[in-house]
């Protein structure tokens, strides 16, 4: 699959169909994007304002940071996608044999493993644009201050999308040492970025009414 190849409404309706792919990794992912895409506009209405030239040159770091935020999603709902599918098809392999049983025990292990590391990626990009968004909130053209509380509110929807799709991976892993740790990971970077973004979008929505 390749999420830049559709346009909204076609990604809408693959996401709806019975196909394994796109799912809620990939969907997290797009969260993420619309998240950044959203910052990318409030940095872009800032950009230029004589009342904001203190913090322009910041503002641009920021817009320059968001772009690049935008692609990696994009790619990373790609491979969610290419991760995920394998493990769709292998989960309904029947094993004939013992040895057809060892094989498929050790690639369903690899496949959850590169399932699980998708979204963790995912939660780590978006957790990283956090404060980059409190800084459009506090700092940016207040006319687009909704806006960049609608961003955090999709960066915490990517995350805690993302973390169901750790969850769910890890918890078929044989190996539960690996398992903990990656889930040890999420939930860590989880608890972060909801405190954080239920402060930020708090915040954006007292100044609003």
């Amino acid at each position: 699959m390749n999420t830049a190849g559709y346009n909204i409404e076609e990604y809408i309706k693959e996401l709806a169909s019975k196909t394994p792919v796109p799912g809620g990794g990939g969907a997290s992912a797009v969260a993420g994007a619309l998240s950044a895409a959203l910052s990318s506009m409030v940095c872009n209405l800032t950009i230029g304002k004589k009342s904001f030239a203190a913090v322009e040159e910041d503002i641009k770091n920021i817009l320059s940071d968001m772009n690049k935020h935008m692609e990696s999603f994009i790619k990373l709902s790609d491979k969610d996608a290419q991760a995920f599918y394998p493990l769709s098809q292998a989960y309904s392999f029947k094993p004939q044999n013992e040895e057809e049983k060892a094989l498929h025990e050790a690639n369903m292990e690899k496949l959850l493993f590169d399932a699980a590391i998708v979204p963790l990626d995912i939660m780590k990009e978006a957790n990283s644009m956090l404060n980059s968004i409190d800084f459009l909130a506090k700092k940016g053209s207040k006319l687009a201050i909704s806006d960049a509380g609608v961003a955090v509110g999709l960066l915490r929807s990517a995350v805690c999308g993302a973390m169901m799709n750790v969850v769910i991976n890890v918890k078929y892993m044989k190996d539960r040492d690996i398992a903990q740790r990656l889930l040890d990971e999420a939930s860590e970077i989880l608890e972060d970025t909801m405190n954080k973004s239920d402060i930020i979008y708090r915040e954006v929505l007292e100044v609003l009414l």
